[in-house]
């Protein structure tokens, strides 16, 4: 049997609180191993409600600093150890992700003596966190799993990393957040899923005392519109397209696909929504109960 690669849509969110849709985080399974990428608002729960805990992840992938995608970094070691996790975590991140990750962990240093002093636990080690840089290149100790980190582009955010992931001649190319970059467009070439954010410049309105005209285009600035991801897609041949990281998360996700569609993108088109799993090389979507091929 071919080795399957699977990639499931935990926090397919924003900074905006949504019931809909988490903070921004991805689950990749294969070969054996369990990577997290980014740990946004719920993925603890988004975790346990895909069948998965936290306890089980092999490495945890900070793509960049911003909050959203890293803000519940101490309630997933703190959970995952309640989980019985009995392993130190691995996590790697850009530097100044990693400096905001390591401040969190020491800030609750007196909190978590207290538990491990006070509640007996077998073991302490899962809440022992092993942090690490992630810098361009190969991500080690994966076995046959690969995962390349690639720079983007979120200025003033920086740095801020895409991932091309592949096993057994499956590849998987996930932006991250950023505005379009060649190194965007070289990862995707002939790829079998682009998974993009995206910022719906249609559905974001100025609203008085929330976001100013001033607004809009700053944000738009550093995200990728759907036009300019449908183009990306179809110039890159990317045999499907995954929309994650939905601005604004509440989008009408219909308009949503037909807008790219009209923008020249032809190939399968899935909108992300929180627990929705593809896997390759069956290209199977699994999502609330029901499972297609496409």
């Amino acid at each position: 049997m071919t080795p399957g690669l699977a990639f499931t849509f935990l926090g397919t969110g924003a900074p905006p609180v949504s019931l809909r849709r988490a903070g921004p985080s991805h689950l990749v399974e294969a070969a054996g191993r369990k990577v997290l990428i980014d740990c946004g608002s719920g993925v603890s729960q988004r975790l346990v409600a895909a069948g998965h805990r936290g306890a089980d992840i092999d490495l945890l992938i900070v793509t960049h600093e911003h909050s959203d995608h890293l803000v519940d970094f101490y309630q997933l070691v703190v959970s995952s150890w309640h989980q019985g996790r009995a392993r130190p975590w691995r996590v790697m991140a850009p530097a100044p992700a990693l400096a905001n990750m390591r401040a969190q962990y020491e800030a609750f240093a007196r909190e978590r003596a207290l538990r491990i002093a006070f509640e007996k636990r077998p073991d302490a080690t899962g809440l022992d966190v092993q942090f690490e840089e992630l810098r361009e290149g190969v991500v080690a100790g994966l076995g046959e799993l690969a995962i390349d980190a690639f720079l983007v582009d979120h200025k003033p955010v920086e740095p801020a990393f895409g991932l091309a992931i592949a096993l057994a001649g499956s590849r998987i190319v996930f932006s991250g957040d950023t505005r379009l970059t060649p190194s965007l467009e070289r990862a995707a070439k002939g790829c079998d899923l682009l998974v993009c954010e995206v910022f719906i410049d249609s559905q974001m309105p100025i609203v008085a005392g929330v976001r100013s005209a001033q607004t809009v285009a700053a944000v738009q600035a550093y995200h990728m519109t759907p036009a300019v991801v449908a183009q990306l897609a179809a110039r890159t041949g990317a045999r499907a397209l995954a929309l994650t990281h939905l601005v604004p998360p509440a989008a009408d996700t219909a308009a949503l696909a037909r807008e790219i569609r009209a923008a020249g993108y032809a190939g399968p088109l899935i909108v992300g929504e929180d627990l929705m799993r593809l896997d390759w090389p069956e290209r199977l979507l699994s999502w609330n109960g029901a499972t297609l091929a496409f």
